[in-house]
């Protein structure tokens, strides 16, 4: 009858979507302020480098920071789930059929260095965000552009980085499709200036933030100070986070992600720690802190009953599988 031939029909359909990765965990679900992933408007990515996407290992030269502050991780080294973080804001709210923009780089790098610091497609900064597009199964290629870059009057004025930084996103945002709003995310390291950029953005353009991440770093401190949320101009909310764990708990709660991207971040950060031996040694601060967030948002969600909690579980179980060397079931 009719009814049995939509069922088969919703049947087939589920063959053919591509399969995503099932979640190592119990799935999470957060509550949000907004409904999240509304379809709609797209969002598009704004992002600082150093201490941001990849730590800057606080090098100066002659007193002045090449990048940033953070000495927590060595220089260059990617943040755990920083690159699935930017995918799963950049996939949200999307219109039916659209791909995701791609992120959008606003550095403090002088263009008069670019022979030497250019960002490039071929650069594992941009792979990884290719990477990451391609496992969540993207019908089209996805990643990095356009990078804007500063000056070398930036480089020796640290000022001006904010100022800077702001006066690109208005050549971001000139170019970019009418509607599009963004998410800007950057580091609170004072030689970045990246608050500043933020607050600029928002006088100027208050309808055209979503939101404002931060990532908190620290010369010194283990772990960083966490600083108090707050709003920009345009009610444009500004979070801190140490951690993609709480950043994505915080995107979730904004109604920027749903709980399901929010499973795939901390899956991402977990797979990111499997790897980083260098930083992230069993018993050091940066995993114990890792550990402890990861930990933290995955029980403020529910567990969700149905076959998502039994494909946790078995995923759980083959990896464990998999580590102790047994050929899984």
């Amino acid at each position: 009858d009719e009814s049995m031939g939509v069922c088969l029909a919703a049947v087939c359909l589920a063959l053919v979507q591509p399969r995503r990765p099932v979640s190592r965990r119990p799935a999470v679900a957060l509550r949000s302020a907004a409904p999240a992933c509304l379809f709609g408007r797209d969002t598009q990515v704004v992002t600082d480098i150093d201490d941001t996407i990849k730590s800057s290992g606080g090098v100066a030269v002659a007193g002045i920071a090449l990048g940033g502050v953070d000495t927590s991780y060595a220089r260059g080294s990617f943040y755990p789930g920083v690159f699935q973080f930017g995918l799963e804001i950049s996939c949200c709210r999307l219109p039916l059929g659209a791909s995701p923009a791609n992120i959008a780089v606003l550095t403090a790098r002088a263009v008069e260095f670019r022979q030497f610091l250019e960002i490039k497609q071929s650069d594992k900064l941009c792979m990884r965000y290719a990477e990451a597009g391609s496992k969540r199964g993207l019908r089209s290629p996805w990643g990095v552009g356009p990078v804007l870059y500063g000056s070398v009057q930036e480089w020796i004025c640290q000022e001006r980085k904010g100022w800077r930084k702001a006066e690109n996103f208005k050549l971001l945002r000139a170019a970019a499709p009418v509607g599009r709003r963004f998410v800007f995310m950057g580091d609170n390291g004072d030689s970045e200036k990246d608050l500043d950029a933020a607050q600029r953005i928002a006088v100027e353009n208050p309808s055209a933030l979503r939101a404002v991440f931060l990532h908190a770093v620290s010369p010194v401190d283990r772990p960083a100070p966490l600083p108090d949320s707050f709003s920009l101009p345009g009610d444009v909310p500004v979070r801190y986070f140490r951690t993609y764990a709480t950043a994505a708990a915080r995107a979730c709660e904004l109604g920027l992600i749903s709980s399901a991207a929010v499973e795939r971040i901390l899956d991402a950060i977990e797979d990111d720690m499997d790897v980083d031996r260098l930083n992230l040694p069993p018993g050091s601060p940066n995993r114990v802190l890792l550990e402890a967030e990861v930990e933290e948002v995955r029980n403020r969600g529910r567990r969700l009953p149905g076959t998502r909690l039994l494909f946790g579980r078995l995923r759980r179980g083959r990896k464990q599988e998999e580590r102790d060397g047994v050929e899984p079931s």
